[in-house]
């Protein structure tokens, strides 16, 4: 080859699935251009006896070179590296969702038919501080969205300001869900006005709790607030290290946000 190609990027290239043969032949023709099967052979090291099997499974299945139809002998040539990681990856998608739906469907009802329970480590955070940093960092990690709720006037005074960095620095799909008592809160009432100009917010009956939700589930927390414990006068946040915790969390939250009703703050 006219140029030395790194090792890590074979080992890359070998990473999504393609084999030595394969890796020569398709940097012999990044390097060299189009070739002819006795060429490539020749200049990519491939025994001649496999360099057709190579060549179809590079062109029809795997979609990272063109066969030229017209030429005698038909020549190949390299498609560019992002289009061949393009399809790559499509094909590496489609071809999850495929075995992963089988592997559901087919495993999901053995694996509940025994009815195991999952062991599972279940965090409680205890205390006012604890609970508000808890909270705060999730705020302060977000990247596309936060999803949270309150019962709590503290608690949403003490969001603000970071959820307002989190406007900032371009986390726009923000909503809030609050309790149906705190509108007619006139200092409640106050503070959501501050924060219709950073989200969406909904009210409905029978909120429980306070919770953060950020990034399409990818993490949640949940605080229940000296109100539930009045006689433990104390805060006391919920997280699990489930994978599911997250996306449950999300899923709930939506449930209560698209049944709930736009808050009226003029």
């Amino acid at each position: 080859m006219s140029k030395q190609i790194p090792e890590n990027v074979k080992e890359s290239l070998r990473s999504i699935g393609l084999t030595d043969y394969e890796i020569s032949i398709y940097l012999t023709l990044i390097s060299k251009g189009p070739m002819d099967a006795r060429e490539l052979s020749e200049a990519s090291g491939v025994p001649y006896s496999r360099i057709y099997n190579i060549l179809t499974q590079l062109e029809k299945d795997k979609l990272f070179i063109i066969k030229e139809e017209e030429s005698r002998p038909s020549r190949y040539f390299a498609k560019s590296p992002d289009e061949a990681l393009i399809i790559a990856k499509k094909q590496y998608s489609d071809s999850f969702n495929e075995h992963s739906d089988k592997i559901i469907h087919t495993l999901t009802p053995i694996y509940q038919s025994h009815d195991t329970p999952i062991k599972i480590a279940l965090y409680v955070h205890r205390g006012r501080d604890v609970c508000i940093n808890r909270a705060l960092s999730l705020i302060n990690l977000a990247k596309n969205s936060i999803y949270f709720t309150s019962t709590e006037f503290e608690l949403l005074e003490l969001f603000f300001d970071d959820i307002k960095k989190a406007r900032a620095r371009g986390v726009t799909d923000i909503k809030l869900l609050v309790d149906a008592n705190a509108l007619g809160d006139k200092n409640f009432k106050s503070l959501l006005k501050k924060y219709n100009q950073l989200c969406e917010i909904k009210w409905r009956d029978q909120i429980f709790g306070s919770s953060v939700i950020i990034d399409e589930g990818e993490d949640a927390f949940i605080i229940l607030s000296e109100s539930f414990f009045p006689k433990k006068m104390s805060y006391f946040g919920i997280v699990t290290d489930h994978v599911a915790f997250g996306p449950s969390s999300l899923y709930y939250y939506e449930y209560l946000y698209k049944s709930a009703n736009d808050a009226k703050l003029d």
